[in-house]
């Protein structure tokens, strides 16, 4: 995989919102040499599935590792989760740099690719690109000096971690590469919520819920009016008991939240330490699903979530507005997809031979699409050896290799 290759744009774009039509990555953990995109199925809604220690978690890990290089914050990126850089770093890569590309959907309906290297050392990114297909850059940083468009490179003079888009401010920035930016910095990680971290007052100002849910009191004081009101009656949905939620402010203004609901008649407010988990992280992924453009990432959704409820969820979550890539052991997930969507959205995550991560649309390896046929996508994975399905993948790669090196002679 070549990172900075540039790609062509698929004619008939769609104008509106912006979206991550394919990511590819050198040197990431066990994703020494991964991509996915539009052409393999990456959409609105992406559902990665496979064998434990496969690499699924790596590929969210990436993709809010990206979002934070945008941001500027990799070192506190790196605390939260208890890591040192030299984690990132893949044992099957030969590069001492992490190199990722993203390309990104514009409004207007154009692709852009943006190109990182990412320096260990410096926690930077010592060379970026940003391109259309087939045209100029439109944003190049290589050997210390930067430029936009066709002005002449400027010579870097101050420090930044991270993309050295988290230092230059948007009124020298063209509106395209604010699109992408901002594409990219708006991956939300929702992987490691947590009731725990959720029943927690919180004082902090909040965008999101963040990564563990521990920003969720102060993220749902700032939902007002009618976005608060779609809130509720979706929870209710849910939880038809639930009348309202409510976030009060105290002193120095942590902020508390408590769940009102009604039973026989007879109103009840519960504090959120003492509310079940269930409902705790169905009210997390509704609130961050409700608003804004981003991209939601979300790890074995199903967890702490009641059976009873999961067709609501993933419904929910293919039609929240916002581009969503969940992972998941459960087929029972698969079992609320279409045939046509399961062909289109759930990929099969799986090791090499040599131990790289890689991935293959499920119900495109030839076994899997012959289950669909006569069987619903839930049964279809259930029926499934992963292991075996692993070792055929693999040899399915290891045979495309060979393909290519015979064609190349």
């Amino acid at each position: 995989m070549n990172c900075c290759k540039k790609e062509k744009v698929s004619k008939g774009c769609q104008t509106g919102n912006l979206m991550i039509v394919g990511f590819s990555v050198n040197g990431f953990k066990s994703l020494a040499n991964f991509s996915l995109d539009e052409k393999t199925g990456l959409g609105n809604f992406t559902c990665l599935v496979g064998l434990n220690g496969a690499g699924k978690s790596s590929v969210l890990q990436l993709l809010d590792f990206a979002s934070h290089l945008m941001r500027g914050d990799v070192t506190n990126w790196l605390s939260k989760r208890g890591w040192s850089v030299s984690d990132l770093h893949s044992k099957l890569s030969n590069s001492s740099n992490i190199i990722i590309g993203i390309t990104v959907r514009v409004k207007s309906g154009k692709l852009f690719s943006w190109v990182g290297s990412f320096n260990r050392s410096s926690l930077s990114c010592t060379l970026e690109r940003i391109f259309e297909a087939e045209g100029e850059y439109i944003f190049n940083l290589t050997r210390g000096r930067y430029s936009i468009l066709n002005t002449q490179p400027s010579k870097i003079e101050f420090n930044y971690v991270g993309s050295i888009l988290s230092a230059l401010k948007d009124d020298v920035l063209s509106p395209e590469i604010i699109e992408v930016r901002n594409a990219i910095l708006n991956i939300r990680s929702l992987e490691l919520l947590s009731p725990h971290l959720m029943r927690n007052s919180s004082r902090e100002a909040a965008i999101d819920i963040g990564t563990g849910g521990e920003k969720l009191s102060p993220y749902l004081y700032n939902i007002k009016g009618k976005e608060r009101e779609k809130l509720t009656a979706l929870l209710r949905e849910f939880y038809p008991a639930v009348l309202d939620f409510k976030v009060k402010q105290e002193r120095a203004g942590w902020k508390k939240l408590s769940i009102i609901e009604e039973f026989n008649g007879e109103i009840i407010e519960t504090e959120a330490k003492h509310v079940n988990d269930g409902l705790l992280r169905i009210l997390a992924i509704l609130a961050q699903a409700g608003s804004g453009n981003a991209t939601l990432l979300f790890d074995e959704v199903e967890n702490g979530v009641n059976p009873e409820i999961v067709e609501r969820l993933v419904h929910l979550l293919q039609n929240t507005g916002q581009q969503v890539i969940v992972t998941t052991h459960s087929p029972m997930i698969l079992n609320y997809l279409s045939d046509e969507v399961a062909e289109k959205s759930v990929h099969f995550v799986y090791r090499t031979f040599d131990g790289g991560t890689r991935s293959r649309p499920l119900f495109s390896i030839p076994r899997m699409q012959k289950k669909l046929a006569i069987m619903g996508p839930g049964e279809a994975f259930v029926d499934t050896s992963l292991t075996n399905l692993t070792s055929e993948c693999a040899k399915l790669d290891a045979d495309e290799s060979s393909n290519l090196e015979k064609g190349a002679m």
